[in-house]
C-alpha cells in the first residue's frame, strides 16, 4: 500500500473512533423551572508535540491532531524537532491530512515551554499534548497549571506472552514497536517454548535501528523461558 494511502487510511479510523467519543451540549428544564444541562466548549488553541530527534512518527500526528480536530479545536499547532534540518515527509503529509493549523520546527523542552507560554513566533496555546523523551516530559510537568496537558509518559515498555505458534517476525515486530523510542524503553517476551525463542532471536536484530534498538534492547529487555 502507497504510504499516503496508508496514512490515509489511518486517518479515517483514528477520526472515526473519536467522532464516537465526542460529547455534546445539552439541557433540560425541570417543573420548577430550573434549567440542567451540560456545555460542551472545545478550545481555542492544541499545541502538539510530535518526537523527531532520532526517528519519525507520523502516527503521533494523526492520533493527536484529529481527536483534537474532532472535538472542535480551533486551531492546532505543531512543533516537531529537525536535528538534520529537514521534517520528515510523512511527518508533514501526516499533518496535512490530520488538519493541522500550523507547523514549527522546534522540539525539546524549550518547544513545550514556547507552546506554554507563547512567543513572538509561536502562539500560545491552552494544553500541550503529545509524547516526547524525559526532557519532554518533565517540560509537560512544568508547565501544568499554566496550560493543560495530556498525561506524564514515562518511557515506553511492552510485555509480549507467546505461546510459540506466532510467527517470529511479528513478535520481534512488536516488541521493537515499543523499543524503537527510546534507549529506557523496556521490551519482555514470555513463552513457554525455548524452541520458539532460538527461532525468535535471529529475527530480532533486523528489526533493530542501530541508534537506538540495540541499546534498549540490552540493558532493559529480557526473554523469560516458563
Amino acid at each position: 500500500m502507497p504510504q499516503r494511502e496508508a496514512l490515509e487510511k489511518a486517518a479515517a479510523r483514528v477520526r472515526s473512533y473519536h467522532e464516537k467519543q465526542k460529547q455534546e451540549s445539552w439541557s433540560y428544564t425541570e417543573a420548577d423551572g430550573t434549567v440542567l444541562g451540560q456545555k460542551v466548549t472545545p478550545l481555542d488553541r492544541a499545541g502538539l508535540y510530535v518526537p523527531g530527534g532520532k526517528a519519525s512518527y507520523p502516527s503521533s500526528v494523526l492520533m493527536n491532531a484529529i481527536p483534537a480536530k474532532v472535538a472542535g479545536v480551533t486551531e492546532v499547532v505543531m512543533v516537531v524537532p529537525t536535528p538534520r534540518g529537514e521534517i520528515n515527509e510523512l511527518v508533514l503529509a501526516a499533518a496535512c491530512i490530520a488538519g493541522v493549523d500550523r507547523v514549527f520546527t522546534i522540539g525539546g523542552a524549550q518547544a513545550v515551554a514556547a507552546l506554554a507560554y507563547g512567543t513572538e513566533s509561536v502562539p500560545k496555546v491552552d494544553k500541550v499534548v503529545g509524547p516526547g523523551n524525559i526532557y519532554v516530559a518533565t517540560a509537560k510537568r512544568h508547565v501544568f497549571g499554566q496550560v493543560g496537558i495530556d498525561m506524564i509518559a514515562g518511557p515506553s515498555e511492552i510485555l509480549v506472552v507467546c505461546d510459540g505458534k506466532t510467527d517470529p517476525d511479528w513478535i520481534a515486530m512488536d516488541l521493537f514497536s515499543q523499543a524503537e523510542h527510546d534507549e529506557d524503553a523496556q521490551a519482555i517476551l514470555v513463552s513457554p517454548d525455548a524452541g520458539f525463542l532460538d527461532r525468535w532471536r535471529p529475527a530480532s536484530p533486523d528489526c533493530c535501528r542501530p541508534w537506538s534498538g540495540p541499546k534498549s534492547s540490552k540493558p532493559r529487555s529480557m526473554v523469560v523461558v516458563r
